[in-house]
């Protein structure tokens, strides 16, 4: 498996193809990676799509304290921001 950081390159790297970043954020899931699947959402260049499916991997990974802090984010936008308050 690749590490956490690697991961989080491949979800960055806009020239990715969508399955191999979709994957990498899934492989971030699985590694219990809370911090990099926050910084996903967080990441106003990603595509919407990349930065939901982080948050429900949050939600999956029932990672309580970095969904509270998407909710207090206050730069995050609202929709976001009730869909990590949701998914405590």
């Amino acid at each position: 498996m690749s590490s956490p950081r690697s991961l989080f390159q491949t979800v960055a790297d806009k020239n990715a193809p969508r399955h191999a970043r979709e994957d990498a954020i899934n492989g971030l899931a699985e590694a219990g990676a809370t911090t990099q699947l926050r910084l996903i959402v967080v990441t106003s260049g990603l595509d919407g799509g990349y930065r939901r499916q982080a948050l429900n991997a949050l939600g999956q990974c029932r990672a309580t304290n970095e969904l509270e802090k998407l909710v207090d984010d206050r730069s995050l936008a609202q929709p976001l921001r009730e869909q990590a308050g949701e998914l405590i």
